[in-house]
């Protein structure tokens, strides 16, 4: 019989199970997805923010949705599968490319803050990297 302390929460079961880099995918396919969804699908006062007027100057909203869409799709299935590499790639390169962009809108004076949006992706990009380079948790080496 086993006693109560003895017994392992079902969140750490599951986190036995998933592991810390497969969770992070999972939370990266929903952050990607989200945010396609709100670009896609945005507002009319969204649309009106300097940001949104920026973006849409070079690309309809519709067609950033894209890329973030698949970044997020293919995080999704990369947290089910052996080989993770491209997805922390992708979900990095996808980050970066957000902020450069941002950065180019604060620099030509058309996003005002983007300097600071620009922080927080970049911020993220790297998060996304320490994970990447994460060892497998020990249960799983």
């Amino acid at each position: 019989m086993t006693r109560r302390k003895d017994r392992i929460p079902a969140w750490q079961q599951l986190q036995r199970h998933v592991g810390l880099r497969r969770a992070a995918l999972l939370f990266f396919a929903l952050l990607d997805l989200v945010f396609a969804h709100s670009l896609a699908w945005a507002p009319p006062e969204t649309l009106a923010t300097s940001t949104y007027t920026f973006l849409a100057t070079i690309l309809p909203l519709w067609a950033w949705a894209i890329p973030w869409a698949v970044v997020g799709l293919i995080c999704l299935a990369a947290a089910f599968m052996r080989e993770d590499r491209a997805a922390f790639i992708t979900a990095s390169g996808l980050k970066v490319g957000w902020a450069a962009l941002h950065l180019a809108g604060w620099l030509v004076g058309e996003i005002p803050r983007g300097h600071l949006v620009a922080a927080i992706w970049l911020g993220l990009a790297g998060l996304v990297q320490v994970i990447a380079r994460s060892d497998k948790p020990p249960w799983r080496r």
